[in-house]
């Protein structure tokens, strides 16, 4: 028999020991190179050379952190920040505006890990399935391509829901309250901490509603940059409520390259619906609200996360001025959880996946496969059917984990 090689035995030890080590490192290693490869092309990004670009080169000009006195564009001071510290490095823009995302990606998995780890308990699978998600299509070309940084609120809102998992309001409120400074998205799942105090808490210890001042508490404190560079309280302030003034000043319609129900015929029809459009989501999240407490009993912590899941895609199918980036974090938790924990909706989630593969493919790639409408269609069946899912779920006290 011949003598197995020293260096053999050390390799087939390191494998028995640490195939597990060697795999997600080698994915991770993947992740970090697909990202260094597209990062250099500035080209296919509809928005760099325009806006972020351009922004940095002001802040430059105007001796960056003080030229938050006349921060461009209407993003919020959290953003203004990175843009003003970008403009210090000799570098061009795309460099750090690759970097900040892709950062805020690893530590999305990292907790997207806890969280399915939390709820099932199985390292390996949750491990793996966590880190699937940086090579979703929408998180590589979000950050990557676009220069986009969706990746950063996506990070807190992760961080929220985990402390949500473990009983801690306040560090919940406190991490949304950080995401909700950064992106007005973030707003996608106020609906379900909301839900979740009415119900008492996942354990029924209930908290204080005085834990959401937490929110405006960390959006004032995270406005001060600007405030105190001269800026002025109303310019600072107010800027989301410039950023929901877009339908009708940019002429986006009632959506953009977002594939929900405005699609079918009503895209044109901003000026008049909506208004109606904010209503419907608000009487639509009030009865939804009266259907999960009156199913409280039935809300454990894989509930609350099918639960956060739902609302937020129930608000980008209904609300108006929706963009097809505006499902980041929602299609980002909805991926690993249907994985993992809820094999009913793969099928769902894998639709959903496609509809924004095709979105992002017709704005950064200009590869209109489809029309829109048709896109929507699928995108609309996957909330049909997460929906039902749920439903049965709470009425028919079904298990909220189903791998």
């Amino acid at each position: 028999m011949k003598k197995e090689l020293a260096i053999d035995r050390f390799l087939r030890n390191l494998i028995e020991k640490r195939l597990f080590e060697i795999c997600l490192g080698l994915a991770l290693v993947a992740a970090l190179l697909s990202r260094v490869f597209l990062a250099p092309d500035t080209f296919l990004s509809p928005d760099y050379e325009t806006y972020y670009k351009a922004w940095v080169e002001f802040y430059r000009q105007n001796g960056g952190l003080k030229g938050l006195e006349f921060a461009p564009g209407d993003y919020y001071v959290p953003f203004n920040v990175i843009y003003a510290l970008c403009s210090y490095l000799p570098w061009e823009p795309w460099v750090l505006l690759s970097i900040i995302p892709c950062v805020c990606e690893l530590v999305s998995t990292f907790f997207i890990y806890k969280i399915l780890n939390f709820l099932t308990g199985k390292k390996t699978v949750s491990a793996f399935a966590a880190t699937a998600t940086l090579f979703l299509p929408f998180v590589v070309f979000n950050g990557a391509l676009w220069k986009q940084v969706d990746a950063v609120y996506t990070c807190f809102l992760m961080i929220s829901l985990y402390e949500v998992l473990k009983d801690r309001y306040q560090g919940a409120l406190i991490f949304y309250g950080i995401a909700f400074a950064f992106k007005l998205q973030a707003i996608i799942f106020l609906p379900a901490l909301l839900i979740l105090y009415i119900n008492g808490g996942i354990k029924k210890k209930g908290f204080s509603i005085l834990e959401f001042l937490w929110i405006p508490v960390v959006y004032l404190i995270a406005g001060l940059p600007e405030v105190i560079a001269g800026h002025g309280l109303r310019a600072t302030y107010f800027a989301y409520l410039a950023q929901t003034q877009e339908l009708q000043s940019e002429g986006y319609g009632m959506v953009s390259y977002f594939p929900n129900l405005y699609n079918f015929g009503f895209d044109n029809y901003d000026e008049l619906l909506s208004k109606g459009a904010i209503l419907l989501l608000f009487t639509v999240l009030v009865f939804i609200a009266f259907f999960c407490y009156r199913h409280r009993d039935r809300f454990d912590e894989a509930m609350v996360i099918n639960m956060a899941v739902w609302t937020a895609y129930t608000c980008v199918m209904l609300l108006p001025g929706m963009h097809e980036r505006y499902d980041y974090a929602m299609l980002l938790l909805l991926t690993p959880f249907a994985i993992t924990c809820n094999r009913k909706i793969v099928i769902p989630m894998i639709m959903a996946n496609i509809c924004s593969l095709a979105t992002y493919g017709t704005v950064l790639f200009h590869a209109e496969l489809f029309p829109m409408h048709y896109i929507a269609l699928v995108y609309t069946a996957a909330y049909v059917w997460v929906t039902i899912d749920f439903v049965r779920k709470l009425t028919k006290g079904e298990a909220a984990i189903e791998a």
